[in-house]
């Protein structure tokens, strides 16, 4: 099993943005510009502080947790899962680096974490599009991915898509819609769109 995947969804932080979502133009969602965008700024993604130094060469804007006030109790949620389950690993997490832009009409945020486990990393890097109601669609992730899903799930108004990393430097690209009231909803204190990247590798040595 990959270290990414053994590690599961408890060792991902996941902050996100306060804002409601603004409308494209045509009521689309503007997956194209936000997919670019974030495949941009979570480049080659070597290790915690290259992936954060290629958000910021990308134009996204550090911010912190007084940036994300709407979502404290996820992003409590989260880090307090990802820390236990990381030590029952004997591993160690990151602090999460948070940054905010606005694409395609819309404010969105991206979250770098890293975890270390037995001297290997799975680096994080993820896009949070928060009480987000439109889904961009499989077939439309497909495209973009370039490539077709290693597992689609599509059950109670949901959509999970995972693939293969996006380049020779990933690991893993996963593309998730939970809409507002949704089973899913309750268990991992979030609704809206996001997209992750995953890369995996040795801890450089000091």
């Amino acid at each position: 099993m990959r270290l990414a995947a053994a590690l599961g969804a408890g060792a991902i932080v996941a902050p996100m943005l306060l804002a409601a979502p603004a409308m494209a133009a045509d009521g689309a969602y503007p997956i194209d510009a936000m997919f670019a965008e974030f495949a941009k700024a979570c480049g080659p993604m070597p290790d915690y502080d290259g992936t954060v130094a290629s958000v910021v060469e990308a134009g996204w804007e550090p911010t912190d947790r007084a940036g994300v006030p709407a979502l404290t109790s996820f992003m409590e949620f989260a880090e307090d899962a990802g820390q236990k389950a990381v030590a029952e690993m004997g591993g160690t997490m990151s602090p999460a680096a948070i940054f905010r832009n606005t694409v395609g009409g819309e404010d969105v945020a991206i979250v770098v974490t890293e975890v270390t486990v037995h001297g290997g990393r799975v680096t994080g890097c993820r896009l949070f599009d928060p009480a987000e109601t439109r889904d961009a669609g499989v077939a439309k992730v497909k495209e973009l991915a370039g490539s077709e899903p290693v597992q689609t799930i599509e059950r109670e108004g949901n959509t999970i898509v995972k693939f293969e990393g996006l380049s020779p430097t990933t690991d893993s690209f996963d593309y998730y819609f939970v809409p507002a009231g949704s089973p899913l909803e309750s268990h991992v204190h979030f609704n809206g769109l996001a997209m992750k990247i995953d890369s995996i590798g040795p801890v450089a040595n000091d």
